[in-house]
């Protein structure tokens, strides 16, 4: 197997804590305020790191040559992230647009989360067959 299938798979468990972490920092600054201020701050800077390290992910699992699937799922993971920021980008705090936008915003964070445990979970499969098949 390759290196890089072990650095993929430790990157997804680290996407997968940081993005839990992304919930609680939003709670946190829901609590702080529940304006878009200084209580969100690490909300929106941890978002931009995912940003980055999906991206990244994508890159690491083209080079593990994890497969089709595997690539894809680190792809739409960017693609999600990126409309993450979108949707923070066109918000209008205070009203229904705005509300309906955090919403969305919410359940995407969780797509996300379930698809960094997905994709860990086949990377961890495939290891595990790839074993199997050597001995």
């Amino acid at each position: 197997m390759s290196p890089f299938a072990t650095v993929l798979r430790i990157w997804m468990t680290l996407l997968l804590a940081l993005l839990v972490v992304q919930f609680a920092l939003a709670g946190f600054g829901v609590g702080y305020s529940g304006a878009i201020d200084d209580g969100f701050e690490m909300h929106f800077r941890n978002g931009n790191a995912l940003l980055y390290l999906y991206a990244a992910a994508v890159l690491i699992a083209l080079a593990a040559r994890a497969g089709a699937r595997i690539v894809w799922l680190t792809a739409l993971g960017t693609f999600l992230v990126l409309l993450q920021h979108g949707m923070a980008i066109v918000n209008v705090p205070g009203t229904l647009w705005g509300q309906s936008l955090f919403l969305f915003h919410a359940l995407n964070g969780l797509a996300l989360i379930f698809l960094a445990y997905k994709t860990g979970a086949l990377l961890r499969k495939e290891r595990r067959e790839m074993t199997q098949r050597v001995s």
